[in-house]
């Protein structure tokens, strides 16, 4: 049977929408953990459906439609049962999930929660104050560029990560405030990375080296997106390009 769960989040916790070829609307909800199991329902009772999931052949009964009340939150129905909606029955049981006639109450209404929260990286990597030198300093730099996760634990599904990963940067891109020139350029990075089948080659580090002029201070920020998971193994960085802001004070200007 599928449940609900109150604790902390877990793999079998996240689910994909997988829509229908020929039904607009309707979508298969695949979970992450069992990529090969699908939401299903049973009559168990009448009037009373049973959420359960299921790896066996495809019916309309696995189809599901998400309803927007336009607050965040969705009402759910079935294909196999059009009039019936996915109700959570008090705070019972973990399995107290049916189909039920529409009552028009909380317990019937759920929330979507993206897989990443985006935005926007700016850290600095290297700075230098020679204002008060005569002579030009160099310096030599490991910059990372691509893909980074936070954490060494192995991802659960490698290819929903990734297909969720790009569909956050996507919809994030207008909200994080990127110029066009830095959004192309994530995009660029997170495809190419991605498209890499071993973890350890979706990032790159090389060396840089940097000239400070005498009189001069020099800052340089490595920008990019964080792509913050609802579970913490998921954590990430997509690390682009850097920026050499210099100054005749302590002051940058950043929009350069």
């Amino acid at each position: 049977m599928a449940g609900t769960y109150e604790h902390e989040l877990s793999p079998d916790q996240l689910w994909t929408l997988e829509a229908h070829p020929q039904r607009p609307g309707f979508y298969y909800v695949v979970n992450e953990r069992y990529p090969k199991h699908r939401l299903a329902t049973t009559v168990i009772d009448k009037g009373v459906t049973k959420i359960f999931v299921y790896d066996g052949a495809y019916f309309e009964d696995q189809l599901f439609k998400f309803v927007s009340n336009d607050d965040g939150y969705y009402s759910i129905t079935n294909a196999a049962y059009p009039e019936d909606w996915l109700t959570k029955h008090g705070g019972g049981e973990d399995s107290d999930v049916f189909l039920r006639k529409f009552g028009g109450g909380d317990d019937q209404l759920w929330r979507l929660v993206p897989r990443f929260q985006a935005s926007k990286l700016n850290q600095v990597v290297f700075n230098y104050d020679n204002r008060q030198g005569s002579s030009p300093i160099g310096r030599e730099l490991s910059v990372t560029t691509g893909v980074r996760r936070t954490h060494t634990s192995a991802i659960s599904n490698t290819t929903t990560y990734k297909k969720s990963m790009s569909a956050t940067l996507g919809l994030a891109i207008e909200g994080l405030g990127l110029d066009v020139s830095h959004a192309e350029e994530c995009e660029k990075k997170l495809e190419t990375s991605l498209s890499q089948e071993v973890e350890q080659s979706w990032s790159e580090t090389e060396k840089t080296s940097f000239i400070v002029p005498p009189g001069k201070n020099i800052k340089v920020v490595q920008r990019g997106v964080k792509f913050e998971g609802q579970l913490a193994a998921d954590t990430c960085v997509l690390l682009t390009d850097i920026k050499v802001l210099e100054s005749d004070s302590l002051q940058f200007d950043e929009s350069e």
